[in-house]
């Protein structure tokens, strides 16, 4: 490396830290919208409910699903269309955050989409929360919220629709009763939101976060 090559490196990491000192906890969110583009026989599948189109829900613009760097946990929040113009809203909350599947136990959840990549892909173990559909709320089952030891999958080709980055999963799903209405299916490609109403630093502190978190799981795996 030559003298201005590693003066630019050493001013870059300078101001890292100093960024790093003066913004808030945060900046350690980061927002993506979430949006479906994947489409079986016509029918849309963001939220899937079952087998008939007037039971498949398009995420609609505003759901935006959100990683906290810090707490290791995720959110999906927004609303979904279905052909008859009903509405879905989600409020679900995502923890137990694992950067790879390998010796876990748990199972990846592939329908065409990319393959199991712990290099470019992220999980949680565990979920909770709400999906409101025509003034009936269902929850997702709290000690079984993933069939047969799958996760909430993040990354390049976690759609597992489609090889975009994205998510998808298979949600346990309880009625108003608290009786099992069956596995529900989440899927949806994520776009990063680059305009937040917080200041520029506090943005690229938070992606700043999320890029040395993906570095230090890569040198962890090459070790």
């Amino acid at each position: 490396m030559g003298a201005i090559e590693m003066k630019k490196t050493i001013a870059a990491i300078g101001a890292a830290m100093a960024m790093a000192t003066a913004v808030p906890a945060q900046a350690e969110i980061i927002n993506y919208d979430a949006a479906d583009t994947h489409f079986t026989n016509g029918c849309s599948h963001g939220l899937y409910t079952g087998g008939s189109c007037e039971r498949r829900y398009s995420f609609q613009d505003g759901t935006v699903f959100s990683i906290d760097t810090e707490t290791g946990t995720a959110t999906l929040t927004g609303t979904a269309l279905n052909s008859l113009g009903q509405m879905a809203t989600l409020d679900l909350t995502f923890s137990g955050f694992l950067d790879s599947l390998d010796g876990t136990g748990f199972d990846y959840k592939q329908n065409g989409g990319g393959p199991y990549d712990p290099a470019n892909q992220d999980y949680w173990t565990s979920g909770m929360g709400t999906i409101t559909i025509g003034g009936r709320t269902y929850s997702i089952n709290p000690n079984d919220p993933f069939p047969g030891d799958t996760v909430l999958q993040f990354g390049d080709g976690a759609n597992a629709l489609n090889d975009a980055f994205g998510g998808s999963a298979w949600l346990n799903m309880l009625n108003p009763y608290g009786y099992s209405v069956g596995i529900w299916d989440i899927n949806f490609n994520l776009t990063p939101i680059t305009s937040v109403p917080a200041p520029a630093g506090m943005l690229l502190f938070g992606l700043g976060l999320f890029g040395a978190a993906q570095i230090r799981r890569r040198k962890k795996l090459a070790a």
